[in-house]
């Protein structure tokens, strides 16, 4: 995206296939062995606002090695992994959304990259986009059924992610319609990848679950077309990302508001 440094850097192969959307798992590269050498690629696992008003980021790596967050400008950030392998940096404040690359130095020289982009709000939130799959919205839980965030593209291709009940089911349906099932993972994560294309205009979301349901409205609208890298702005409550995915395409991504 820089168009060079996130589009090439952040992604690995494979990611934009239509299984994600099928809503199997998305992987950060086709063959994360061969290409990392058996390296799982660095993670971000929490975010916060600082007192200074700088955003800090806490993940995991591997120990003692170089972790670097690459924006679409060329400016990078950069900062170490401890003896465990947890890293911190911290972002400076912005008044929009701030879009990084996340990778790691591997002891051979190599960088290990990790899958799709962070995304950084200015209320000190974070989401991992992911080429076709919806974006994970990171550090959030709850046992009650959430939509954090809908993705889709100009053809209609969608799915959404969001947080339950652990190991539970959940459904969803749009415009009273059934639209998907499956089960939260160990941590009440899922991703759910939308059965038929997405109509245009304002669609009605419902989550159900073990634990109760939730009703959203959201606009579904198209993305124009891109002269940057991304573009982000506030839909009521929300922000919504536009964003180049490797393959050439435009990914739209709403991150849902906290009152959601």
């Amino acid at each position: 995206m820089a168009c060079g440094i996130l589009v090439v850097s952040a992604c690995g192969p494979g990611e934009g296939s239509e299984s994600a959307w099928r809503g199997e798992a998305p992987k950060a590269s086709a063959n994360p062995a061969a290409e990392a050498g058996y390296l799982k690629p660095p993670l971000l696992s929490a975010s916060q606002v600082l007192a200074d008003g700088r955003i800090g980021l806490t993940g995991s790596a591997e120990p003692s090695v170089e972790v670097r967050l690459g924006a679409p400008g060329g400016e990078a950030l950069t900062t170490l992994s401890n003896a465990d392998g947890l890293w911190t940096v911290a972002v400076p404040p912005a008044a929009g959304v701030q879009l990084f690359g996340l990778s790691m130095s591997a002891r051979d020289g190599r960088r290990v990259q990790a899958q799709g982009y962070l995304a950084i709000l200015p209320d000190g939130r974070a989401a991992q986009l992911r080429s076709g799959a919806s974006a994970q919205v990171i550090g959030v839980s709850s046992v009650e059924p959430r939509l954090l965030s809908v993705d889709f593209d100009r053809d209609g291709a969608a799915s959404v992610a969001g947080v339950a009940l652990p190991e539970s089911g959940i459904s969803l349906r749009v415009d009273r319609t059934a639209a998907g099932a499956g089960k939260t993972d160990r941590d009440g994560l899922f991703h759910l990848a939308i059965e038929r294309p997405l109509a245009t205009g304002d669609r009605r979301f419902e989550i159900a679950g073990e634990r109760g349901e939730q009703t959203l409205l959201l606009s579904i609208r198209p993305a124009a077309a891109l002269g940057a890298p991304f573009r982000a702005f506030k839909v009521g409550p929300h922000w919504r990302i536009d964003w180049m995915t490797p393959g050439g395409g435009v990914q739209s991504t709403l991150v849902l508001g906290r009152a959601a």
